[in-house]
């Protein structure tokens, strides 16, 4: 009865435009004033120890570098790679698009910063040489979401925090389901320009392959020092997140010379006023957490979904579902701090791994960046393309059917998300 209360009253404060953060901290405050559910000492220690943690400085640190790299050129130059692979295709323009979203998103591990940087570099020039503007649009705000899956991705380091399972086998987990999803996205873009048959003017001058990946060389050496140190044993993630910052700086600064030193610090200004609102979602959701354990809130659930099933692919089913509709409605590391300590040891006690479900969470979460009302790389398309959001939520549908069927290949084939994990 309280958790439906305390769940209504969220819903009804996001309905009101409440910012999710004072959402969950308002329904904190109900649930330790009003039923006092929780000691207000409690309250406050687990608000101030919620972000007391070495990894949380991973999500800071990443993205500082994705806002680095975003204005740093770095963008362009791995469109330059991409497009030198796949550009004669059919689509190619598209899978190259695509393609790059997917190496952005192995330095950067931010679904709307890759949107923000691949998509204020290719969606005007997409449209510019024959592209529908919308399509273009859609296709970048769906292959964004390919930056949470492909590691490094700030979803599973919270994941990793929220359920203490390790981050570094989350970043190795997340490679073959990444390039799955990249690849049931190039599918369709090429499914796409086969049926319209867009009439593409492109006359910048074409380089050999090699040649392009000497000019981009280090651009390129991005992924590998920062996977590979991971890997490698050399740096934990919060380290590696460290050096991607300072990495990000050299590039930008001396390489790409994109950004002058003068003007780091308004950078710093601006990311840490992302930051900022992100580490309040966090901790508000923390709480919210605490909360639904001291309810007994994961009990609950396993009692009414074991009497619905008792079939892991029906439960299994179920979950994606719940989790395809709590990712349009809710911010992506807030879903992941509340349900995943209520959904985890539901499946465990089925045998799944819980690498496996933080895969699976991540996935259905990053779809979420794309599905109305929250969508957050809906509105920075927009924002990029001057196109109504409406317009390219409709157009992202199809997007999202490929990448739902990714999904499903990833929930079924426990294998895939746990081959180098």
């Amino acid at each position: 009865m309280v958790v439906g209360i305390l769940f209504l009253l969220f819903l009804a404060l996001l309905a009101l435009a409440v910012p999710i953060g004072g959402a969950l901290a308002g329904v904190c405050l109900v649930g330790t004033d009003v039923f006092g559910i929780m000691k207000p000492d409690l309250y406050v220690r687990t608000l101030v120890t919620a972000i007391d943690t070495f990894p949380i400085l991973a999500v800071a640190l990443f993205m500082i570098s994705g806002e680095l790299m975003s204005k740093g050129g770095i963008a362009r130059q791995l469109f330059h790679v991409a497009h030198g692979l796949v550009g004669k295709m059919t689509a190619g323009h598209a899978l190259a698009a695509i393609l790059t979203c997917m190496m952005f998103g192995a330095i950067s591990g931010s679904g709307p910063a890759a949107v923000a940087a691949i998509g204020g570099l290719m969606i005007p020039m997409m449209s510019k040489i024959g592209y529908d503007k919308t399509f273009s649009a859609a296709l970048i705000a769906a292959a964004g979401g390919l930056g949470v899956i492909i590691p490094p991705s700030i979803p599973m380091v919270m994941y990793g925090v929220t359920t203490g399972v390790s981050v570094s086998d989350l970043f190795a987990a997340g490679v073959v389901p990444g390039i799955i999803s990249g690849l049931a996205l190039m599918i369709y873009a090429y499914w796409y320009c086969k049926k319209t048959k867009p009439v593409i003017v492109w006359d910048e001058e074409e380089k050999g392959i090699l040649t392009i990946i000497n000019e981009s060389k280090w651009s390129l050496l991005f992924p590998v020092i920062i996977l590979g140190g991971i890997y490698g044993g050399i740096f934990t993630p919060t380290e590696a997140a460290a050096v991607a910052v300072f990495y990000a700086l050299i590039i930008s600064i001396f390489v790409t010379r994109q950004i002058k030193i003068k003007e780091v610090p308004q950078i710093f200004v601006e990311s840490a006023a992302s930051i900022g609102p992100l580490m309040f979602v966090v901790t508000a959701a923390t709480v919210f957490g605490k909360i639904l354990t001291l309810l007994q809130t994961p009990v609950i659930v396993a009692e009414a979904l074991s009497k619905v099933t008792n079939n892991i692919l029906i439960l299994l089913l179920i979950i994606n579902i719940f989790l395809l509709f709590v990712g349009a409605i809710m911010d992506t590391v807030a879903a992941i701090v509340i349900l995943a300590p209520i959904l985890l040891p539901l499946v465990e006690a089925y045998g799944v791994h819980p690498i496996h479900f933080g895969i699976i969470m991540v996935v259905n979460l990053a779809i979420g960046f794309i599905t109305p009302p929250i969508g957050i790389n809906l509105y920075v398309a927009s924002g990029i393309s001057n196109v109504p959001i409406m317009q390219i939520a409709k157009k992202a549908l199809l997007p999202m059917v490929a990448l739902g069927a990714a999904l499903f290949i990833i929930t079924y084939i426990e294998g895939l998300s746990l081959i180098f994990a």
